[in-house]
């Protein structure tokens, strides 16, 4: 009877999330995959492809989650070599970026629909040997569903913010059978296994592992012959000083602008910006040009590649732009390094904060709102060791981004402290990888390491 209420209530909320999930589809390379792997059609050259192997599945929401499990999934292909894996998301952009994995012993699909029919027709299919969910995947047919085939679930890299936790223990009826449903927590602080117990979760199901982004980076762009390279590769002058507003929010942008408008009086100011979600860039784009800003997009039709041409030789009008708008995926990480200060954005609006781990780990200045929770005990500590600069208004990120500019001896030193910082955070793959090897060993599953 539950099952059927969960299905009731799914398809309400499917027929409100209608026109965004039609925008997702429009996202999609292939959308017609895209709906027989969510309805829970499988391919049939899947079914033979791993034999009589039953895969780990492990899924992640969208791209944040995906690039948070990168380190965690290397392992296991590595120690585990004869472990076969599945990998779901739900959004097209995830799709993409978990598909640059795929291997014959790793394969993508997009998550079935929370239905009965669709989640029962994937298991079916699939046949795993353990779910892990990454970060906070709750889906009550899945998990029921496992149950009922007696596969383990865990949570991997768990964390719970404070805005999921109230509605959690607000709507607890609704909860606490989905999460009596999974087997093991592995969280990322001791604030998020203080929430899930609080839920009702038994404390011995729940571990503090730590937190699995911290992994997927190696220190760059500290050396200047990096940081020159790219400049001249993106048509930046030697002279220009660069703002990149990293993962930005409606609302921000506009903000970004006009500090950016105010710090040109001083400093010879450029601004990288780079959307949350790029498919913003062309309004983005627009209103910079409101701005009275020159402004360019990354793959605009007139470049004949990804990047816009190299500044002129003789200076002309300071690289031929005042703002580039990053519209490509995967690339901004890569390009941290070109920048003076970074602004990191979903912080100034009430979306929780972007993660901060890739500009710390290219040693850069980091400011930030004051709107965290996403990230709340990373920025916490990058805040608490010096390591970034919280701001809770327009005014005050003028403020600070002058300080900041002004001064090559503070960018390095809170570029400095940031990338300690994370150093110091490191291992939760390790961790995490270890307990599921051994869950996996004691489950019969052999010991591959």
């Amino acid at each position: 009877m539950r099952r059927w209420i969960y299905d009731l209530g799914f398809l309400i909320f499917g027929i409100f999330s209608l026109p965004h999930f039609l925008a997702r589809l429009r996202e999609a390379p292939l959308p017609r995959q895209l709906i027989r792997e969510r309805f829970g059609f499988l391919p049939l050259d899947f079914l033979s492809a791993f034999g009589t192997v039953r895969p780990l599945w492990i899924h992640c929401v969208s791209v944040g989650e995906v690039l948070a499990a990168e380190k965690f999934i290397q392992l296991i292909l590595e120690r585990r070599p004869s472990q076969t894996l599945v990998l779901t998301t739900v959004t097209p952009t995830g799709q993409k970026m978990a598909k640059r994995w795929e291997s014959e012993r790793l394969k993508v699909f997009y998550f079935p629909f929370d239905f009965q029919s669709a989640v029962s027709r994937f298991f079916e299919a699939l046949k795993p040997s353990i779910l892990l969910l990454v970060e906070t995947e709750l889906w009550p047919n899945t998990i029921e569903e496992a149950g009922r085939r007696q596969i383990p679930v865990g949570i991997v890299n768990g964390r719970i913010s404070e805005r999921s936790f109230r509605s959690f223990r607000r709507f607890s009826f609704l909860f606490r059978p989905v999460v009596t449903g999974i087997d093991f927590f592995l969280v990322q602080t001791q604030k998020d296994r203080d929430r899930w117990i609080s839920l009702g979760v038994d404390r011995d199901r729940v571990k503090v592992t730590g937190n699995m982004k911290l992994d997927n980076f190696e220190g760059n762009g500290r050396r200047g012959t990096e940081r020159e390279s790219l400049r001249e590769k993106w048509g930046f002058l030697a002279s220009d000083q660069i703002l990149i507003g990293g993962s930005t929010h409606p609302g921000e942008e506009e903000i970004l602008f006009r500090a950016v408008r105010e710090l040109r009086r001083e400093f010879p100011l450029k601004l990288l910006l780079a959307p949350r979600h790029i498919e913003r860039s062309m309004k983005i784009l627009t209103l910079a040009k409101k701005h009275g800003f020159q402004a360019v997009l990354a793959t605009h039709k007139n470049s004949p590649h990804l990047y816009p041409p190299p500044a002129p030789a003789g200076g002309g009008k300071e690289g031929g732009f005042d703002v580039l708008i990053l519209d490509q995926l995967g690339e901004l990480r890569k390009l941290y390094p070109l920048a003076d200060v970074v602004f990191m954005g979903g912080s100034l609006v009430r979306r929780g904060g972007q993660n901060p781990v890739e500009p710390a780990s290219s040693w850069r200045a980091i400011v930030h709102g004051p709107w965290v929770f996403n990230f709340e005990e990373l920025y916490h500590r990058l805040d608490e060791e010096g390591a970034s600069l919280r701001v809770a208004s327009e005014s005050e990120l003028i403020f600070v981004l002058k300080r900041v500019l002004r001064s090559e001896r503070e960018k390095e030193y809170l570029g400095t402290r940031a990338y300690e910082v994370l150093v110091n955070l490191q291992g939760a793959s390790e961790r995490n990888f270890n307990w599921i090897n051994q869950l996996l060993i004691q489950r019969g599953g052999g010991n591959d390491v």
